[in-house]
């Protein structure tokens, strides 16, 4: 592996998004894509307007409007906890090349449980 890329992500504690409209105030939030933000951003977007116009579609019922994640461990916990999950991705994927291994390694699989996310 050459190059590798980490940072802030709008991640959610369950890695799943949510979209969000309350038409009193007029209001409205579509977050927590997790690494699928170019067709989430879109989906999110339309499913806001159609929920701001109070059309009823195949979007406005899917699971993710009006979804409330868990809250994040507190800090410095959750801190700790998503920087260790990067060290394991990186030492499993040297790992896995140098075996030359298809399969996921344990170590990768742990970081998966680790991050919240389950195979």
């Amino acid at each position: 592996m050459d190059h590798a890329w980490s940072g802030v992500l709008g991640v959610t504690r369950d890695w799943n998004g949510g979209v969000h409209w309350d038409p009193a105030s007029g209001v409205g939030s579509s977050t927590g894509y997790a690494g699928h933000g170019v067709t989430a951003a879109y989906v999110g977007g339309r499913t806001l307007v159609e929920l701001a116009f109070e059309k009823e579609t195949e979007r406005t019922t899917l699971p993710w409007v009006g979804h409330r994640a868990p809250k994040w461990e507190p800090e410095p916990i959750r801190w700790l906890g998503v920087h260790a999950m990067y060290r394991l991705f990186g030492i499993a994927d040297r790992w896995e090349e140098r075996r030359g291994s298809s399969k996921t390694s344990l170590l990768a699989r742990f970081g998966s449980r680790l991050a919240g996310l389950h195979e």
